[in-house]
């Protein structure tokens, strides 16, 4: 007989013996999903008696036809391995039902709970029918799951906190567990499965492709070196991956909340994620549930209507040079196809809140495209947009890194579209960084200046310059130094460069001016040099990315001078 005492439901009890069939269908048509093991077929037909009236999908090793499914309403699905389920269920969508009628063991009970929670409609039920010769006990990974998510004491773990927070009510009997669920959860859409899956899914967001561009391969004739990397580095191979580039237009119920992040009623679109191929996107905006749902919070959902077309040109970081330059520059390589499926199409930016500042930048950058200034819309809270056309990044700088080359088309095509500006130019640049800024702050920037001066390169800080005088320095030079950031990215706009050299440290995991300088075929150096704030063995963390950090000139002289002669 099972052991339950002790897993306690949110009501403070455990409810007593329950029949062979659950009884809380609903009334109405619901979205049912039996999870089964090879049962003997008359045993599972009782199970799906409750379910006949319900759109009933069966997972399960083998199908039979004692069963008894209707195909006009019942459909089977194969159970190949322990993640069917979970593929099944995306392609399905939300569902009002999942029930769980398996012989397994605690902890396979455990993590399917985890894995499937998030599958369900707001108020849906999960329900696990229980083996009487099984036994859960509060001390195995079943029980103990079933107790945190009860709210039975104690801290709840940090990976489980959002499955607490969606499990409404538990409830434990001697044949049954129920969890009810509650809030809406977004499955966070992949680039390569969006248009499938959301036709597959009945979302009322109907979804058009464009353009599919192929992956390559692209081998760049940029070559990289490495000085004083005190182990292997990632991001910096010259020949990259790129994947499939995709141009879709999304009609009806599209939110645009902040920070890119965009929504239909169930799912988060793959243009939310600026490194869309990590194995668990992220936004901003974005509570993550888990690696493939999130929630938004009730405050940033959409409430207002905007009519017209849009092409989304936001930003994970709204109002940052670098994040302008680098993911939404990426995605303009689509908006003349769009321009022409719908010649009133408008480019749409989010400024984080209202009178925030005057999107200045962006609009010398899009214009500078050849956007028209009345073609774009800055909007500053939520929207729900009925038509949006978005683009695959061509940078993604993150793992797996890659950069398309067609993407220096753009650049070239910004820079030729900045109004002119007169100034002088050089063709050794040194690109310094303020000490104010104090991310990533170089204790010993003067000395650094004082050497790359006296080696007659000119020493620049891009903020004192307008964007077209920005360009046109970084056009003319044939060598570019400075300090890894944002104010190295202004290299998209070279046109003669031969060199770059790059000063940073080891905690600094960007890559940003190894992305940027593939397409460019030129010679790329990096000096690395310790933080004074380390990542920790296995880990990452903010505090080291920013760290404060000490060029080693000493240590790095010869080789920089090597460098320097041959550039």
């Amino acid at each position: 007989m099972m052991t339950v005492e002790g897993i306690r439901s949110r009501e403070s009890r455990i409810e007593g013996r329950r029949p062979a069939t659950e009884p809380e269908t609903q009334h109405g048509v619901s979205r049912v999903v039996v999870i089964a093991d090879d049962l003997p077929p008359a045993r599972l037909r009782t199970f799906l008696a409750s379910y006949r009236d319900q759109e009933l999908f069966v997972i399960a090793p083998a199908e039979h036809a004692e069963w008894g499914l209707d195909a006009s309403r019942h459909r089977f699905l194969t159970f190949d391995d322990e993640e069917s389920p979970g593929r099944h269920l995306e392609r399905l969508g939300p569902v009002d039902r999942i029930v769980v009628v398996r012989s397994a063991s605690a902890e396979v009970q455990a993590a399917m709970l985890r894995e499937l929670l998030f599958h369900l409609s707001p108020e849906g039920l999960y329900v696990v029918a229980l083996d009487p010769a099984s036994e859960v006990t509060t001390t195995d990974e079943f029980g103990a799951l079933l107790r945190t998510l009860a709210g039975d004491g104690g801290v709840v773990p940090r990976d489980v906190r959002e499955l607490r927070r969606a499990a409404l009510r538990v409830r434990v009997g001697r044949r049954w567990i129920r969890v009810r669920k509650t809030g809406r959860h977004f499955l966070k859409l992949r680039d390569d499965s969006a248009t499938r899956l959301l036709r597959s899914r009945g979302s009322r967001t109907k979804v058009d492709e464009l353009v599919v561009a192929p992956g390559d391969t692209f081998r760049a004739g940029t070559e990289i070196v490495s000085h004083g990397a005190s182990k292997e580095l990632a991001g910096l191979a010259t020949t990259v991956l790129t994947p499939p580039l995709h141009l879709r237009h999304y009609q009806g119920h599209v939110g645009l909340v902040s920070n890119a992040l965009t929504l239909t009623d169930h799912e988060v679109l793959p243009d939310s994620f600026r490194h869309h191929l990590n194995r668990r996107p992220s936004n901003p905006r974005l509570v993550d549930a888990d690696a493939r749902f999130g929630r938004v919070p009730q405050r940033l959902m959409p409430r207002d209507d905007l009519g017209g077309s849009y092409y989304l040109l936001d930003s994970e970081n709204s109002g940052h040079f670098g994040h302008l330059l680098t993911e939404v520059i990426s995605r303009l390589w689509g908006w003349d196809r769009a321009k022409q499926d719908d010649p009133d199409l408008r480019a749409i930016f989010r400024i984080r809140y209202p009178q925030e500042r005057d999107p200045a930048l962006e609009r010398t950058i899009f214009s500078a495209f050849g956007i028209a200034e009345e073609d774009i819309a800055w909007v500053d809270h939520p929207v729900r947009l009925e038509s949006m056309y978005a683009a695959t990044p061509m940078f993604h700088n993150s793992r797996p890194h890659y950069v398309h080359p067609g993407i220096r088309a753009i650049w070239q095509r910004i820079r030729d579209g900045l109004p002119v500006q007169d100034g002088p130019t050089w063709e050794k640049v040194f690109v310094s960084r303020r000490d104010t800024y104090g991310n990533r702050r170089c204790l010993n920037r003067e000395e650094v200046e004082g050497y790359f001066s006296d080696a007659g390169f000119e020493v620049i800080y891009p903020e004192d310059f307008s964007l077209s005088r920005q360009a046109q320095v970084f056009s003319q030079a044939r060598t570019i130094a400075g300090f890894g950031g944002s104010g190295m990215f202004n290299a998209l706009f070279a046109d003669r460069l031969e060199t770059m050299i790059v000063l940073t440290h080891e905690a600094y995991t960007a890559r940003n001016e190894a992305l940027i300088a593939l397409p460019l075929d030129v010679r790329l150096h990096y000096f690395w040099n310790a933080p004074e704030i380390a990542h920790p063995v296995g880990g990452w963390t903010r505090e080291a990315y920013k760290s404060a950090w000490t060029f080693d000139l000493p240590r790095h002289r010869d080789e920089l001078e090597q460098v320097l002669q041959d550039g």
